[in-house]
């Protein structure tokens, strides 16, 4: 079985006490957060999925360069999500 993987540049903004609020700058509604890069990653990428697993049209993806940041410790990073993988663990969920 094809699997469709997705990957969107998501800004990832430290706070204190290692956490990071991510947020893709080209999914509507697309923010999260979690403590630690690795469950920051984690959180990401069941965010994107939940936005774009039931997607007839998937939004544009913008070039990593072109997204601008705020001089606050903010970095920009590749997150990839299994929309396949995200319709069968969310049958009919709505967001």
């Amino acid at each position: 079985m094809n699997h469709k993987v997705v990957t969107y540049p998501a800004v990832f903004k430290p706070l204190e006490n290692d956490i990071y609020v991510i947020s893709f700058p080209d999914v509507k509604g697309g923010i999260t957060e979690g403590q630690g890069l690795r469950e920051s990653m984690k959180m990401a990428a069941d965010t994107l999925a939940s936005r774009l697993y039931n997607k007839a049209v998937l939004p544009k993806v913008s070039k990593i360069s072109d997204i601008e940041l705020p001089d606050d410790g903010s970095f920009v990073a590749p997150v990839s999500a299994d929309l396949t993988e995200a319709s069968r663990d969310r049958i009919n969920y709505e967001i």
